[in-house]
């Protein structure tokens, strides 16, 4: 993994660091260097090279208020902003609590003028993934109705929209629009190698890291495009390009089969009781039940642990298999009364299929709950 990551730390920060083996530490942040972390641990100071790193979490970040107004960019980057003005070459993003960014108008998918509502939603969510040859005003109607009108944005000022519609100016009033969605030639989303998080509720979608004046960091954009964020803002820190969450992908198949007569049928057992992904990106599954996903051909290996999940507390024995291509390549055999995780590494060579497969071990499935931490392919 190639990082251009240059941060330099006036002062000690808290974080919560996890690298690719899984292991997770609190430690003081002493700097970020062209080669990984600076770290204390212990009275102690470590190295963490990139290679080996997943994410660096503030401990205990100040809450986020939910922004009205967002921006997204063509590489993914999500933006809260208070305001927006253009002169239809480029775009003044007025950020919360942080300088303007100005971009090319063209480097902008979309600016939401209104907040989040259940009504809208849906309806602006089944927009912004349109290819689109032209600019669109989005109007929110009574009753929360989205209607979409064709132009090309000629300005954008804190009041107004200017639109060409078939040759005539038309200046539509920013307080009627639900927002702006700009010409795009591809839905898809370039996404940068590195994902970070400030206070202020963006999300931005990095190619590098550099460093940046006094107690500051430069995010590098791609396409010319560059952010100087205030490092008391910084939220998070994580290698998205190195690693992929197998529990926040939808599976390319799943099952699962009560051995218990509990009058559901099938499909509604499977629903209530099949695999479970929270928010911790772990998995839940229970005996009998399988999960597979695709592989791409960019990861390396299949890396994780697996336990008992806390939640129980009586039982016996339950086994696991881990497949790829429908080979076996790990099985393991659990005990509840023997709670320690067992992990595992598994190359994947020129596999395309990884299935997980949870059953009895022939004692029936009380208890046979397994919680799989952080399943995960890494380059």
């Amino acid at each position: 993994m190639e990082f251009v990551l240059a941060m330099l730390l006036a002062s000690v920060v808290q974080v919560r660091v996890t690298t690719v083996d899984g292991v997770t530490n609190d430690v003081e942040l002493l700097r970020v260097t062209n080669f990984g972390l600076e770290i204390e641990a212990s009275g102690n100071t470590q190295n963490i090279a990139f290679d080996n790193l997943l994410s660096v979490t503030r401990i205990a970040p100040s809450s986020i208020t939910p922004p009205v107004m967002r921006a997204e960019l063509l590489n993914g980057s999500r933006i809260a902003i208070n305001g927006v003005t253009s002169d239809g070459d480029a775009a003044i993003l007025n950020l919360r609590d942080q300088e303007p960014l100005t971009v090319p108008i063209k480097q902008v998918r979309w600016v939401r003028l209104r907040s989040s509502s259940p009504a809208a939603d849906p309806q602006w969510l089944g927009m912004i993934d349109k290819v689109r040859a032209a600019d669109v005003l989005v109007v929110r109607r009574a009753g929360d109705a989205l209607d979409e009108v064709e132009g090309f944005v000629k300005s954008i000022t804190a009041k107004t929209v200017t639109v060409d519609l078939d040759g005539e100016d038309l200046p539509a009033p920013i307080e009627k629009l639900e927002g702006i969605l700009f010409a795009s030639s591809s839905a898809e989303s370039p996404q940068g190698k590195i994902l970070i998080e400030d206070t202020s509720g963006s999300r931005w979608q990095a190619v590098a890291i550099t460093s940046g004046k006094d107690d500051s960091f430069v995010i590098e954009l791609g396409g010319g495009m560059s952010h100087e964020l205030p490092l008391s803002l910084l939220r998070k820190i994580e290698t998205t390009g190195s690693v992929q969450y197998l529990g926040t992908e939808s599976p390319a198949e799943s099952s699962f089969v009560s051995t218990s007569k509990i009058g559901l049928s099938d499909e509604l057992a499977s629903r209530w009781f099949g695999v479970e992904s929270d928010s911790s990106r772990d998995l839940i599954m229970r005996a009998d039940s399988f999960v597979e996903y695709r592989l791409d051909e960019q990861f390396s290996a299949v890396v994780g642990s697996v336990q008992f999940d806390p939640s129980v507390t009586a039982g016996g024995n339950c086994a696991m298999k881990i497949l790829l291509d429908g080979k076996v390549v790990w099985d393991q055999t659990f005990d509840v009364k023997d709670p320690k995780p067992r992990g595992y590494e598994l190359p994947i060579g020129s596999a395309r299929r990884v299935r997980f497969e949870v059953t009895t071990a022939g004692d029936g499935d009380l208890g046979d709950s397994l919680r799989f931490r952080q399943p995960r392919l890494v380059k």
